[in-house]
């Protein structure tokens, strides 16, 4: 009699799981897409631009909320070298993230990305002595990099977003000539997102 008495409410439960199943709506995972202009520095430091597309993952417990992301980035960074010459990088970055938020309020959200990418690194060392003339060495890598980020947007409306981040993208490895140091770069970011 308990067995019959089992099996009926699992029988039950399990067809009042699959109608509420079946009655509620398809999860919605907008797709979010925008832009991030900012400063990139290290030993080298310039311009960087970036892309990124971000999907909604999951609900992590009652606030946090889980997103892919995926950004292409190029960056022109330069640096000194004394007496006579400069370094010159072509950098672009490949790197999917994992994106933690946590609205704060209606308007207001911040996060946290952790990823993993590569980083095409084009390097030129331009040298001007005096009474010798001009040389140019050239070298290229393909490097591991990862991107440690926080930041906040602000919604400007439901489609729309702004906001600021910063970043520390350490790329591993020789920096586009063998034995030339690995960079730590540290980026300052702001943009825009936009839901389709």
């Amino acid at each position: 009699m308990k067995v019959r008495t089992c099996l009926a409410m699992t029988v039950v439960l399990i067809s009042q799981a699959a109608a509420a199943a079946s009655a509620a709506p398809p999860a919605r995972m907008p797709l979010q897409v925008g832009g991030l202009v900012g400063y990139e520095t290290d030993n080298v430091s310039g311009l960087t631009l970036r892309l990124d597309g971000e999907l909604q993952f999951r609900d992590l417990g009652s606030s946090l909320k889980l997103s892919w992301v995926g950004s292409l980035a190029y960056s022109h960074l330069t640096e000194s070298v004394p007496p006579f010459s400069q370094l010159k990088s072509d950098v672009f970055k490949a790197v999917p993230a994992a994106r933690f938020t946590l609205p704060l309020n209606p308007q207001f959200d911040v996060f946290g990305d952790v990823g993993l990418g590569l980083a095409s690194v084009t390097a030129r060392l331009e040298s001007h002595v005096p009474f010798f003339g001009d040389t140019t060495t050239s070298g290229h890598s393909l490097n591991v990099m990862m991107r440690f980020g926080a930041g906040t947007w602000f919604h400007v409306n439901p489609q729309l977003r702004v906001g600021a981040m910063l970043e520390l993208d350490p790329i591993f490895g020789d920096y586009g000539f063998s034995g030339a140091p690995s960079q730590n770069t540290f980026n300052i970011l702001a943009g825009a997102m936009y839901r389709l």
